[in-house]
């Protein structure tokens, strides 16, 4: 599969996601969705994920039909849609979430995603991931051994990311231990406050070199994967407890440890401390 053209046929889908959101924002009634672990904090849900899911699927089904499916919210797609997808298994999971931060949208915020990538099934590893934020009309998108771009406006061009040196710093993410912070202190880690409620929006300040890293415990796969292929083809590493390359399951559960960052002596020395 050219992973590339997969990317650039599945743009107007996103945009589509976002003008939707934009749309709907405020006029949505919130849900709550069973926890799926007690490490789950986030139950928030609403309609706009799931018009969002059936978006994305509807675009990918016409470009690319050999996929394995995965998404937040596959438990309500209609069957009819699912039924649209060739029987697997496939080399390529398609991994969705149609709408990340979805507490930050129905509280009226703007950092909130769409998000979708495909995994090879084979390596364990993303080939492609996008990442698009409606409010401000930007795309990001990377593809295995191809780079990684941004893009601005609904019609503009996509530009090289550029490699930037990130400052020593990591984020206060939830879930993170007691005995983390004092790792941060040993390893010389300032530790900042997040800026939004979405996975998607902190991992593209990643992966613009404006926070150092992300320790993330206990994740579902997909907050992590589609961000760790733009990360990754900027220079950067994505590791798991250990210091081992990343490897992502097409079912994307929670993962004990995953750690990134543009500067991979960060993530390394990072994954092996708090993984020990």
């Amino acid at each position: 599969m050219d992973t590339y053209q997969f990317a650039l046929s599945m743009r107007t889908a996103l945009y589509q996601c976002g003008q939707v959101a934009r749309a709907l924002q405020g006029q949505v009634t919130p849900e709550n969705k069973a926890p799926d672990s007690p490490h789950q904090t986030s139950t928030e849900v609403s309609v706009v994920d799931r018009l969002c899911q059936e978006i994305l699927l509807l675009r990918a089904q016409e470009v690319a039909p050999g996929v394995d499916v995965q998404s937040e919210e596959l438990a309500d797609c209609p069957p009819e849609i699912l039924a649209l997808f060739d029987r697997g298994p496939h080399r390529y999971a398609l991994i969705l979430d149609p709408l990340d931060g979805t507490g930050e949208y129905l509280a009226g915020g703007s950092r909130y995603g769409h998000m979708l990538g495909l995994l090879d099934q084979e390596t364990g590893r993303m080939d492609c991931g996008m990442i698009y934020f409606p409010a401000a009309f930007r795309l990001y998108l990377g593809v295995r051994g191809r780079g990684a771009w941004v893009q601005d406006g609904l019609g503009g061009d996509l530009r090289p990311m550029p490699r930037c040196a990130p400052p020593r710093t990591v984020e206060d993410v939830k879930r993170l231990r007691p005995e983390d912070y004092g790792a941060f202190r040993r390893l010389g880690f300032g530790v900042v406050p997040p800026e939004s409620a979405s996975a998607a929006y902190e991992l593209t300040r990643v992966a613009e070199g404006d926070l150092g890293a992300m320790a993330m415990r206990h994740f579902h796969g997909h907050d992590s994967a589609i961000s760790s292929v733009i990360i990754e083809e900027l220079g950067g590493l994505v590791v798991v407890e250990g210091g081992a390359p990343v490897r992502y399951d097409a079912g994307m559960p929670r993962m004990p440890l995953v750690v990134l960052s543009l500067d991979p002596e960060y993530a390394q020395g990072l994954a092996e401390t708090l993984g020990a």
